[in-house]
């Protein structure tokens, strides 16, 4: 019996590592193979847009990444991974949806991927979460310092250097408004599933009045957004949303994630949260 070799050319849709053989997957040339790994957690997203918003958009930006990966460099395959519906997310976990997983569990649940396709000798691996809560970026970085002091892997989580430097708020196209406030559920958000899945959100998102508050500042850790009286489990102009934005925000993720596997395989230096993040990251809230 002769296993089929997937060719990558003949293909319309990205490589999915649960529908590959074994066979399949050894032929896999290691120096020019990348796994993109999307990960978010079910979260609440207000009372106008689905628990899977991080969710649906890291997948969906992973998959586009993949495709924009092979166009531009044809040489390379990138396989995606199954999406993980796993992430920390205490501030919202006083709302019925939200899954929140202990970071601990985060930081095993990555390191033990990485290190099973290590062993079988993948170099290169894309963590694709779209999901900004700290904690879980936490665990998601001390995953991959702990994979990488064991095997000689590259790996980056490329889209929180691009969140945390405000780089969307440099690049966005003009809105005529000022979009730092807009956090959780926004704005953003609301625009980006506009685009996505129109059919997921609420209607009721143009009667929603704006709310803003700091959900980086240090009184705000440990929580909960009912604590901060944010009662509707959103931050920002719902309101304000629009489709085009969100295309362009979505292409924006999706070249992030690309450009950080292409950049991660020429040996470029990828970008890196600033210095009071990484500050915050290390708090010993998290511990």
């Amino acid at each position: 019996m002769t296993t089929k070799k997937i060719v990558k050319n003949d293909l319309k849709k990205p490589f999915l590592l649960e529908e590959m053989n074994w066979k399949q997957i050894d032929d896999l040339p290691r120096d020019k193979t990348l796994f993109y790994i999307p990960i978010s957690p079910l979260e609440e997203h207000g009372p106008h847009l689905p628990v899977g918003t991080d969710f649906l958009t890291s997948r969906d930006a992973a998959k586009e990444a993949i495709n924009h990966l092979h166009k531009k460099r044809p040489e390379l395959t990138g396989i995606l991974f199954p999406v993980l519906p796993i992430g920390f997310t205490k501030m919202a976990a006083c709302f019925p949806g939200t899954v929140s997983i202990h970071i601990k569990a985060i930081k095993t649940t990555i390191s033990d991927i990485l290190s099973s396709l290590a062993e079988y000798g993948f170099q290169y691996f894309v963590i694709c979460s779209f999901h900004m809560d700290l904690g879980h970026l936490k665990g998601i970085h001390m995953a991959i310092k702990k994979t990488q002091r064991r095997y000689n892997i590259k790996v980056t989580e490329p889209l929180s250097a691009y969140f945390f430097n405000k780089t969307v708020e440099k690049k966005e196209p003009e809105v005529g408004f000022d979009t730092k406030k807009e956090v959780h559920a926004g704005f953003r958000e609301t625009s980006l599933m506009k685009y996505q899945y129109p059919y997921l959100v609420d209607k009721n998102h143009k009667d929603l009045q704006n709310i803003h508050c700091n959900l980086y500042s240090p009184r705000t850790l440990g929580k909960t957004f009912k604590d901060l009286g944010i009662n509707d489990g959103y931050v920002g102009s719902p309101a304000r949303a629009d489709s085009n934005y969100g295309r362009w925000y979505f292409q924006e993720t999706v070249s992030a994630f690309a450009t950080a596997g292409m950049d991660l395989v020429d040996g470029k230096p990828l970008p890196e949260l600033p210095r009071e993040t990484k500050l915050m990251m290390k708090s010993l809230f998290w511990r």
